[in-house]
Formats: C-alpha cells, sequence, structure tokens
C-alpha cells in the first residue's frame, strides 16, 4: 500500500498488465468495428491498419485515464456509507473524463482523416457505446480494489494487533525482574538478619538466577528442560533459605523436556507464588508437586495458610495469565480446593507423539 503525497490517502497497487494488454487492444478493434467508424468493405488496406492503431491508442487512452481515476479517487468512494452514492460518484468520475476525452478524439479522427461515412450521429454512439463499456470495466476494477483494501486493511489490523500483544508482552516481561527482586531481597534480609553465613551463598546463586531472566528476556519461548534447569538454580535459592523444609517432587520424566515450550521463568513465577501464601517451617514443611498431564505443567501443594501476611505486588499470576494467553492463545489453570492448591500453566508440544507421564 502506498501513500499519497497530497492528502496521506491509501492508494491500492493491483496488478493488472494482463487485463490492459488484452483489454486495451480488443476495445481498440471491437468498438469501432461495431459502430461502423471504421469500415473494411470501403476503404484501403493501409487505412484500415492506421485507424485500427489509432482506436488502439485512443482506447488506451481513456482506459489510463479512467484507471488513474478510479485508483487515485477510490478512497475518497470507500469513505462513503451509502452504496448508492458510492456509485454514482465512480460513474460521475467516469463519464466527466470519458465523454470529453471521447468526443476529442473521434471528431479529431473525423476532421484530420475526412472519411464521408462517419457521421456525428455515429460518433455520439461510439462514445455512448464507449462510457457503457467504461462503466462496466470500472464497476469490476471497483470490485477488485475494494477487496484488495479488505485485505490491506486486514493485514493492517494483524500487524497493529501484533504490534500491540508484542508491547504488551514486553511491558509484562519487564515486570518480572521488579517482582523477582521484591521476593529475592526479601529472602536475602531475612539471611543476613538470621543465617549470615548463607546469605554470601545465597548471594552468588542470586546472580545466576538473575543471569538466566537477563539472557531469557529477549525470547518469548524457551525449552521446557532450559526452564527446569532454571527452576532447579532457584530452588537452590530457596533451599539455602527454608533447607529441609522445602521441597520440589517433580512426578515426570524431565528427559521428555526437549518436546515442550514454555514462557521463560513462568515455573518461578509459579514456585514464587507457592512459597508466598504459604506456612514453610520445621513444624510445616512444604512439598510442590510438579507434574504434566494432557500438554498441561501442574504445579500442586497442601494449602498451609500463613500466620503472618506478606507485602505483595500482585503482578505474580495476573502477569504470568496475561504472558501465557498473548503467546499460547490458552490461560492458566488455577484451582483452589479444601486442602489443596493447584496451578496449571499450559504448554506448547513440538513433537506431535504421545508420551506417557506420572
Amino acid at each position: 500500500m502506498k501513500k499519497s503525497h497530497s492528502d496521506g490517502e491509501n492508494i491500492i497497487k493491483l496488478d493488472d498488465r494482463i487485463v490492459r494488454f488484452i483489454g486495451i487492444p480488443f476495445f481498440g478493434f471491437v468498438i469501432p468495428s461495431a459502430t461502423g467508424l471504421i469500415n473494411i468493405y470501403v476503404l484501403p488496406v493501409h487505412a484500415i491498419i492506421f485507424y485500427y492503431i489509432y482506436f488502439v491508442i485512443t482506447a488506451w487512452i481513456i482506459w489510463e485515464g479512467n484507471r488513474y481515476l478510479l485508483f487515485h479517487y477510490h478512497p475518497a468512494i470507500l469513505q462513503s456509507n451509502s452504496v448508492m452514492q458510492k456509485y454514482l460518484m465512480m460513474v460521475a468520475l467516469h463519464v466527466f473524463y470519458t465523454i470529453p476525452v471521447s468526443l476529442i478524439l473521434l471528431f479529431g479522427w473525423k476532421w484530420v482523416t475526412g472519411v464521408e461515412y462517419a457521421s456525428a450521429n455515429g460518433i455520439l454512439v461510439t462514445v455512448v457505446m464507449i462510457s457503457v463499456c467504461v462503466i462496466l470495466v470500472s464497476n469490476f476494477y471497483e470490485k477488485a480494489l475494494f477487496v484488495k483494501h479488505t485485505e490491506m486493511e486486514k493485514l493492517n489490523t494483524e500487524q497493529l494487533e501484533r504490534a500491540k500483544i508484542q508491547a504488551e508482552l514486553e511491558a509484562l516481561k519487564n515486570q518480572v525482574d521488579p517482582h523477582f527482586m521484591f521476593n529475592a531481597l526479601n529472602s536475602l534480609s531475612y539471611l543476613i538478619g538470621h543465617q549470615p553465613k548463607k546469605a554470601q551463598q545465597y548471594t552468588e546463586n542470586l546472580a545466576e538466577v538473575y543471569r538466566y531472566i537477563l539472557r531469557s528476556k529477549d525470547k518469548d519461548l524457551v525449552l521446557l528442560r532450559e526452564e527446569v534447569a532454571f527452576m532447579k538454580m532457584y530452588v537452590s535459592l530457596l533451599k539455602l533459605r527454608y533447607e529441609n523444609v522445602f521441597r520440589i517432587n517433580m512426578q515426570w520424566d524431565i528427559r521428555n523436556g526437549h518436546m515442550f515450550l514454555i514462557p521463560p521463568v513462568s515455573m518461578m513465577v509459579a514456585i514464587e507464588n507457592a512459597v508466598k501464601h504459604n506456612e514453610i517451617s520445621k513444624v510445616n514443611k512444604f512439598v510442590l508437586d510438579i507434574s504434566i498431564h494432557d500438554d498441561v505443567l501442574i504445579f500442586r501443594n497442601k494449602l498451609q495458610k500463613r500466620k503472618t501476611t506478606r507485602d505483595s505486588t500482585k503482578t505474580g499470576l495476573k502477569n504470568l495469565d496475561e504472558r501465557f494467553t498473548k503467546l499460547l492463545g490458552r490461560n492458566i489453570m488455577v484451582r483452589k480446593e479444601k486442602d489443596y492448591f493447584t496451578l496449571g500453566l499450559p504448554l506448547l508440544r513440538l513433537i506431535n507423539h504421545e508420551s506417557n507421564h506420572s
């Protein structure tokens, strides 16, 4: 689609070279023959050839002029809400060009050649026939332009929607960092105050985890096995704080991690959510079961309500759901039962075969 220099309206490009190559000579031969402007029975051969060349040129001038007007003013015609008004505008556009140009060219031909059998009435009939043919051809052009316009509007809408989704995804990704740092620094603060020796190891592990987050910022999806490897690094941070009272129970074969794609850092957000909302202590040991069922990564834990609430940025699961919706077209699954909480993250399967997962 091309912008016009004057008003910025969109001018549609249409590849009609074959139609013009056939149509222009066709009308240049048929119309003067049908109206009797060329009488092959009384004219010498050289005159017939010259006249047909002249009328093909005439057809070219009329065709190209009307084509230019239709392409140039088609955006304005499209703005009309009335079908009748659109049709009248199109007809008026072509008639006001076709009739004067046809009259000039035809009477000019009669004056130059001096043919006696071509009467004024014959020329007027020819002009009427040319006008009718122009309207018929322009009608086909208008339909082709309308289809092309609709296709390009759809394409533009899709491109704008993709750009919007990409911008929203970037915004969502940028929310991961502060959300992660908020919880990580809370944990580091706790370790510094209660277990300063572990704080150093926690800081080193935290750097490795953050390195993965930075590497994955430009990716929309990663292999599940990469995400699992990152998840283990993140869990190592949690175990520095919670030691043996925190455990992840993997209930599926991690060797199948190459079969699925998942948005990066989503497993960390799921585990963060579980840690944030559950009591974890020597009295209340915490086990998080992770499994795969029907191409969904399932996180399930027993509810252990915290005695004291923690401040929350409230972006975790909401952020996660928006990312999955935009990238995979599927929402995350959140189910709260009497004693258990279940979170399901949809996976994108790469290899189309069945695998048995526990």
